[in-house]
């Protein structure tokens, strides 16, 4: 909790400072942290007032006018930046975010590698570029009329209110997306709850492990129904005889009247260039204006072949007309089989609540709550997020709900401003630049989480070689894979831990920053084997580790430290209320209490 708290400058509460006394008698308390950034020595202090549960942070260098001591953390800006609370949890490490490390904080695991590898900067430069085109509409405005000034405050106005909608929609948005993550946790877990007390009886264990069988095979079926009839909704020929005839006819019609005509609006130009027509007239200025003016009336080449082709296609469409009728008559057939499964797997259910399990139908009832919730919520973030017009006019999305037409009202009003004011060009120009580099933001992205996930999938063989484990993909987490499952949701601690090991490191080694791993009890979850990989691998990928171990976890993993020579054994134990300390593995290794620090 004090190096979180010193590395990144995050508020203690009075209670948790005060938890930090040695005993009421103490009145004030200090936690210093040596650094070296890249070649200079810093001092960072937390000085703790335990009478008012408020502490201070302080910092002591050389070189500076203040003496080297100076109130507050004097880092370097990129530090400051990159040091946030929620970073400094990935390398001031323990066993709790092991825990939740398919998560990693929700969104960590993208953040975390856009901060830790500068690709954030790339972000800040397009808000840069957004604040100097305001900055030069400003200066343009300053200089426009009465008239043009007027005008430029109402659009200014109306831009100002949809960039503040904007930011309301997308709040909505983060809000109902996490609503339905939590939702959706829970429905699957009422559903897993479900199942296990379905699978207590044998026999409707039974029937319920037929009925998945079915399952899979009709959603097979389905899945191919739903293609076939796609796919012959795209050819209009096989909807209905009444179609292919009527096609049939405007490609004849088409032939009949010999369209599109011989002669393209090419020939009149090369006509115009002539001396003499082809009449025997001479052709002067007057003329080949007229010639020109009048050769839009024809086509051009490229719509001659577009037209060729389209008469083509209309003289060898072709279709039984019965295919469509038989393709949604197999997709009907498909629906009703996946019902009727659907059905016989809610009768084991009620077939469970009458042999007396009242837990089952208060999970179905909560179930169903759920379900609809989740409805409301997919509604609700389809309201905001759809493109479709259709789909917008039922759902009544507008301007004030939507993200896309809040957006297509900001470009208009940015539009407007811009032209007030004279900057269009401008702001053209930045448009262009901050979408190139958000392609390079996403590009780099994308490279760089691929990068870390076979980083750790290489790491996850050492460390779990007969497990399988393996990370699937990296996008706002962790998603896991086993064996021949593609979405592994279930794992030990120990897997866990293993998990957390592999892609911290392989996220923290090929940084641009070297950053010291401080871990808190390294390996109490793993088995021995797993602890001597984890004891090796993880010398070799960081110049410092701080590792907090209790007596437990000395067999495996401590002891595979014991053969170097770069590695300083501090040990702590408490006497009645003292605790002592002493240096070296004569006295690591002799050490075993209850109670270890």
């Amino acid at each position: 909790a004090l190096f979180r708290a010193l590395f990144s400058g995050a508020p203690l509460e009075p209670d948790m400072v005060r938890d930090f006394r040695a005993s009421d008698s103490v009145p004030t308390g200090l936690f210093e942290v040596r650094l070296s950034l890249d070649g200079r020595l810093y001092r960072l202090q937390l000085r703790f007032d335990f009478r008012s549960g408020t502490c201070s942070y302080w910092t002591i260098r050389s070189e500076v006018r203040s003496g080297g001591l100076e109130e507050g953390r004097a880092l370097p800006s990129d530090l400051h930046l990159l040091l946030t609370p929620q970073f400094v949890r990935l390398f001031v490490f323990d066993g709790e975010l092991a825990k939740e490390i398919r998560s990693v904080g929700k969104e960590r695991a993208a953040e975390a590698i856009k901060t830790l590898y500068r690709l954030d900067r790339l972000a800040a430069l397009r808000v840069s570029m957004s604040r100097l085109v305001r900055e030069q509409q400003t200066r343009a405005a300053a200089t426009s009329t009465a008239t043009e000034a007027k005008g430029l405050h109402r659009w200014q106005n109306r831009l100002d209110a949809a960039l503040e909608t904007r930011s309301n929609i997308t709040r909505t948005l983060n809000d109902f997306r996490r609503r339905h993550r939590d939702a959706d946790a829970r429905f699957k877990a009422l559903e897993a709850q479900i199942i296990e007390h379905i699978q207590q009886d044998a026999t409707l264990r039974t029937r319920k492990q037929a009925l998945d069988d079915e399952r899979l095979v009709v959603d097979r079926v389905l899945g191919s129904a739903l293609a076939a009839a796609v796919e012959t909704l795209r050819l209009p020929a096989k909807l209905h005889p009444r179609i292919a005839d009527r096609l049939h006819a405007l490609g004849t019609t088409l032939t009949v009247l010999k369209l599109p005509k011989t002669i393209s609006s090419e020939f009149f130009e090369e006509l115009a260039q002539q001396t003499e027509c082809i009449c025997g007239r001479p052709i002067a200025d007057t003329e080949k204006a007229a010639i020109r003016d009048r050769k839009r009336q024809y086509l051009a080449d490229d719509e001659i072949t577009v037209i060729n082709r389209m008469k083509s296609a209309l003289r060898e469409s072709a279709g039984d007309p019965r295919a469509f009728p038989e393709a949604i008559a197999s997709l009907n057939d498909a629906l009703r089989r996946s019902r009727e499964n659907k059905t016989a797997l809610d009768r084991l259910e009620l077939e469970r609540i009458a042999s007396g399990d009242s837990e089952v139908e208060e999970l179905r009832d909560e179930r169903g709550r759920l379900e609809n919730e989740l409805a409301t919520l997919v509604e609700d973030e389809e309201r905001i997020t759809t493109r479709d017009p259709v789909r917008q006019r039922a759902l009544g999305s507008d301007e004030g709900n939507n993200v896309h037409l809040c957006q297509a009202e900001i470009a208009l009003c940015e539009e407007k401003v811009s032209t007030i004011t004279h900057t269009r060009r401008f702001m053209k120009q930045a448009e262009y630049v901050s979408g190139l580099v958000e392609q390079v933001e996403i590009a780099a992205l994308d490279r760089m989480r691929e990068r870390v996930r076979q980083s750790t999938n290489e790491k996850l063989q050492r460390l779990s070689p007969s497990e399988a484990l393996r990370v699937s993909r990296i996008g706002g987490a962790i998603e896991l894979a086993g064996g021949e499952i593609s979405a592994k949701s279930g794992v030990s601690e120990g897997q866990s831990l293993a998990v957390a090991y592999a892609f911290l490191t392989s996220l923290l080694s090929d940084a641009p920053y070297k950053l010291p791993f401080i871990v808190d009890s390294p390996a109490v979850s793993l088995d021995t084997r797993v602890r001597r990989e984890v004891g090796e691998l993880i010398p070799e990928l960081f110049r410092q580790m701080i590792m907090f171990v209790i007596s437990s976890e000395r067999e495996g993993f401590a002891d595979a430290f014991y053969p170097r020579s770069d590695v300083r054994y501090i040990t702590l134990w408490r006497e009645g209320d003292r605790t002592e300390s002493r240096s070296g593995l004569e006295a690591f290794k002799q050490f075993h209490v209850t109670e270890a620090v």
